[in-house]
């Protein structure tokens, strides 16, 4: 249950910058559906990237619960699809309903 909460807090501290990114890309194109696509695609890795300078050392408190820096990005960014997939799907729902 411990390592879920690790993934949790690591998927969060990459989830506010990919958002901030995904609302300025669907500023720009006046898309809602252009900001789903940015934040299940280029928002994760723009958080990573920023994780990656900025966070560098995080990294070994994930390592000394067991948990790979590998397994925390494909976890994150698998929550980042699935949540782009849903709130896509709850919008094409409203949209045709």
């Amino acid at each position: 249950m411990d390592k879920l909460r690790f993934y949790l807090e690591f998927h969060k501290s990459t989830l506010v910058l990919s958002w901030v990114f995904s609302v300025a890309v669907s500023i720009v194109t006046l898309s809602f559906i252009v900001m789903l696509i940015a934040s299940m695609s280029a928002g994760p890795i723009i958080g990573f990237l920023y994780k990656e300078m900025s966070h560098k050392n995080e990294y070994y408190f994930y390592a000394n619960n067991g948990i790979s820096k590998i397994s925390l990005i494909l976890v994150s960014f698998f929550l980042h699809v699935f949540l782009g997939v849903f709130l896509l799907l709850i919008y094409l729902y409203e949209k045709h309903s």
